[in-house]
């Protein structure tokens, strides 16, 4: 399988009087973007605005940041089968992308209305929280979406995230009929020497069991978001949005998956240090510990077919669904599979073990800082000069098991910062090696 991936970097955004790309300039046909996002009657507000790197803007709240990305050969589309998008196995042909924009998505619409999951990341385009942030170093084109709220909870999520993704095609294919200034090949070739083979165990939340619903809106693999057993992917399949989606923190968006720096790099290290032998998408928040057994076996089993003799973990969420990403680790390594385990930490305070459930089988584990932005000790974020979104909070912010009902503060003035930092793929500067 080969995917040859075109990049066209952006270095600045801005709106004018049709949409294109020329020498790093991205022109924004504004007008353009808001008749084909108005286009949908199950949006009562559609607006959108640009945030660059460094001005004094706050987008507020963000539930999505996708890369625009087109298909221009091969089967299927980027970003397949979310919001009822083609299906068909994607990772082969031609794929080109805007390098260094986001199409952000700001609604305040939650995953469901069974609680527990708030809506409450934003990005700071400047300050400290916008230096931990990769999307803050974006040109960002944010799309400001409020649907009919006599909409069912899962037809409103459609609403919002079907618009996100028009505008970010509608960006993409100002450059699908141009040459590329980069071009990337992706394929694995057979190794030429005795390497040992990787796999790379993506772990990624199911919100099936906290909504009671097969279709609410989250991180899905080809738009699937239930729970499942794991996915053996190709890695081109990841690079063209295979496994998308929000949740919850500004590491698990569109955007993070796609620019995987995981993946990347073991693409990079194939047949120079390593086999790269694909990806396992893994569904969490199994809800027996029989089920949460049997699928980190059944993912162990299946890294063993694939020839692994080694594998990294990572995961994407937090409390009982680290039961199964650690039980991936105990039974990669009982398989002879050589584990190590990429983890945020959770707050030590109390005696509290760091990893939940520590085992003598993690016994390389890779630290990418504490779970909670608490722990930071960022104190309040500054107050922004302009609110993209909502000029007043419309969520409560969870502060470990107490919900603090913060509804109506404005959003411009100084903040606690989204108290869910979790870094998952090691993007920042903060991660540390254990051993």
């Amino acid at each position: 399988m080969r995917l040859d991936l075109g990049t066209f970097p952006v270095r600045e955004a801005r709106f004018g009087s049709r949409t294109r790309w020329a020498d790093g300039l991205l022109e924004i046909d504004r007008e353009a973007v808001l008749d084909l996002a108005r286009s949908d009657p199950n949006l009562q507000r559609v607006d959108v605005e640009l945030a660059r790197p460094g001005e004094s803007v706050r987008i507020w709240p963000v539930r999505d940041v996708v890369e625009p990305r087109i298909k221009v050969d091969g089967p299927g589309v980027a970003y397949p089968g979310t919001v009822g998008r083609d299906v068909r196995t994607v990772g082969r042909g031609r794929t080109h992308r805007l390098a260094g924009v986001g199409v952000v998505e700001v609604s305040n619409v939650p995953w469901h209305t069974a609680g527990g999951d708030y809506v409450e990341l934003f990005v700071d385009m400047r300050g400290p929280w916008a230096e931990l942030l990769p999307q803050a170093k974006l040109q960002n084109v944010c799309l400001v979406v409020e649907p009919d709220p006599g909409l069912d909870v899962d037809e409103q999520n459609y609403a919002v995230h079907n618009a996100t993704l028009t505008v970010s095609d509608l960006l993409a294919r100002a450059v699908a009929d141009l040459e590329p200034p980069q071009l990337d090949v992706y394929e694995l070739p057979p190794v030429t020497s005795d390497l040992p083979g990787v796999v790379y165990i993506q772990c990624i939340h199911s919100p099936q069991a906290m909504s009671g619903s097969l279709k609410t809106f989250c991180v899905g693999v080809y738009g699937l978001t239930q729970l499942a057993p794991p996915w053996p992917l190709h890695p081109n399949e990841v690079l063209d949005g295979a496994i998308s989606g929000p949740y919850r923190t500004a590491f698990a968006t569109s955007w993070t998956v796609v620019n995987n720096p995981i993946v990347l790099d073991l693409y990079r290290r194939h047949n120079v240090d390593l086999d790269f032998r694909g990806v396992l998408a893994f569904k969490t928040e199994w809800t027996t510990q029989r089920e949460k057994d049997l699928m980190a076996a059944q993912a162990a089993k299946m890294a063993k077919l694939m020839g692994a003799s080694g594998a990294i973990v990572s995961w994407d969420a937090g409390g009982n669904e680290f039961l199964e990403v650690i039980g991936t680790v105990r039974e990669c390594e009982r398989e002879g599979i050589r584990t190590v385990l990429i983890t945020s930490e959770d707050n030590p305070e109390g005696g509290a073990a760091t990893l939940l459930q520590p085992l003598p089988e993690a016994d390389a584990v890779v630290s990418t800082g504490y779970f909670t932005s608490a722990l930071l000790e960022l104190g309040q974020l500054p107050a922004m000069d302009r609110v993209i979104g909502s000029p007043v909070r419309r969520v409560r912010r969870q502060a470990g098991a107490i919900l603090i009902d913060q509804e109506g503060q404005p959003t411009s003035g100084p903040l606690d910062p989204p108290w869910r930092y979790d870094d998952h793929y090691g993007f920042n500067r903060l991660s540390i090696f254990a051993y």
